[in-house]
């Protein structure tokens, strides 16, 4: 009888680990367009995604001290044919859909980062979004492009940035948990039942 449970419980937590989804951090620090490099990296960009909804996490650093006082991101272009709905801001800055975008027109469309009265991420400021795709997508570090704004004259006034290697890590999502738990909980009771 508990081998029968020891033997449900590992394929609970092979299960688990099967569906889990990726989490990705991409750091921005690399000159794709423009003519000012940064001493450093400025920026990551932490996303998630089940299906075709993603969670993202930008996060502006240093900005101040390898910039100037002036510099923002203003967006992210996206390597991608679909474009989505934006859902869930928080943060320190607004995010919207903007057409096209990116050096090169290499990008399907942006995340327009920018609102009225200045609005828009600036250095120590970080925001989360929701995008839901109509279809699957795969996005990764390639797919990505950020643009600082706000540079001085000797720094060209703007630049667009891509990531170095991305950090990926497996997160399990609240329902693959819910789901293990019912299983435990299914075995459980028929352990119990067996034993009466």
């Amino acid at each position: 009888m508990f081998n029968n449970f020891f033997k449900g419980l590992i394929a609970s937590l092979a299960l688990l680990a099967s569906v889990a989804a990726n989490a990705a951090t991409d750091t921005y620090g690399t000159l794709l367009s423009g003519s000012y490099t940064p001493s450093s990296s400025f920026a990551t960009l932490t996303y998630t995604n089940t299906g075709n909804v993603y969670t993202f996490t930008l996060t502006a650093n240093d900005l101040n001290a390898l910039f100037t006082t002036d510099a923002f991101i203003g967006a992210i272009a996206v390597d991608s044919s679909v474009t989505p709905t934006v859902s869930n801001v928080s943060g320190d800055a607004p995010v919207s859909i903007a057409a096209g975008g990116g050096p090169g027109g290499g990008f399907g469309f942006r995340f327009d980062l920018t609102g009225p009265k200045k609005d828009r991420l600036t250095d120590g400021e970080s925001v989360t979004w929701t995008a839901t795709f109509a279809s699957d997508v795969t996005l990764s570090l390639s797919s990505f492009a950020l643009h600082v704004q706000g540079l001085t004259d000797a720094q060209g006034g703007s630049a667009w940035y891509t990531a170095g290697t991305p950090t990926v890590s497996a997160v399990p999502e609240a329902d693959t948990y819910a789901m293990m738990a019912l299983g435990l909980g299914l075995m459980g009771f028929v352990a119990r039942r067996r034993r009466a």
